[in-house]
């Protein structure tokens, strides 16, 4: 499967679709990320979601709309695991 068929831009080119697969893997990366990260520091993982929330929302103030489109064009879509049955 190829990348055009994974992620496809609205007309408005406000929004992208992404496969379900992919969204929920990002997600529970995430937050495996952010536990872990809560583990090694002893912060709380309610601290951590609102620090990197911040720092995310921080840096995509700063993002030109090319840039964003930039990020969009380039986003490589891996492959999860086999799905359960």
């Amino acid at each position: 499967m190829n990348n055009e068929n994974l992620m496809t831009k609205a007309p408005n080119n406000e929004s992208v679709t992404l496969p379900k697969n992919f969204y929920v893997l990002n997600i529970l990366a995430m937050g495996v990320a952010i536990q872990i990260l809560a583990k090694i520091t002893g912060e709380s993982i309610e601290a951590w979601k609102d620090y990197i929330g911040s720092k995310a929302s921080e840096q995509y103030r700063q993002l030109s709309a090319e840039k964003i489109q930039q990020i969009v064009d380039t986003t490589e879509i891996l492959q999860p695991p086999d799905e359960p049955k």
